[in-house]
């Protein structure tokens, strides 16, 4: 099943080995570097998921996310939200009850493993209660 995702992060080795990572498995992946720059690709795309990083330029992630659930289409769509701090500095800081997983940086294989298994589980079920 293929699946189309939105990646914005500022960090480009992570990005691109994410990118990799989701071209490896047939899917579609939109790269975007700051907040901003995914709002304007979720304006003008849909997708099946996002993938946001918690520290970026001009729109970070905890501005970022309710700012995409506002936007038509995304309110429940599965959001991700990677980052080299704890879950727990990051939930200081952003309201986690908006996102459908955390995952911290560095991801080493089985992580990368995890990622895709929940974020599979997580469109399906999106897209089941979407039709």
């Amino acid at each position: 099943m293929s699946f189309n995702i939105l990646l914005v992060d500022d960090n480009n080795i992570s990005q691109q080995a994410l990118a990799e990572l989701f071209q490896s498995q047939g899917w579609h992946c939109t790269l975007a570097t700051n907040g901003m720059q995914g709002l304007a690709c979720a304006e003008r795309q849909n997708f099946d998921a996002v993938i946001s990083g918690f520290f970026m330029p001009l729109l970070d992630g905890p501005h970022f996310v309710p700012l995409l659930r506002q936007l038509d289409g995304y309110a429940n769509l599965p959001v991700v939200v990677l980052s080299t701090h704890s879950q727990e500095e990051v939930a200081a800081s952003m309201d986690m009850s908006q996102v459908n997983g955390f995952w911290r940086k560095p991801l080493n294989c089985d992580t990368k493993q995890q990622l895709l298994d929940h974020l599979s589980t997580e469109i399906v079920a999106w897209r089941i209660k979407a039709a």
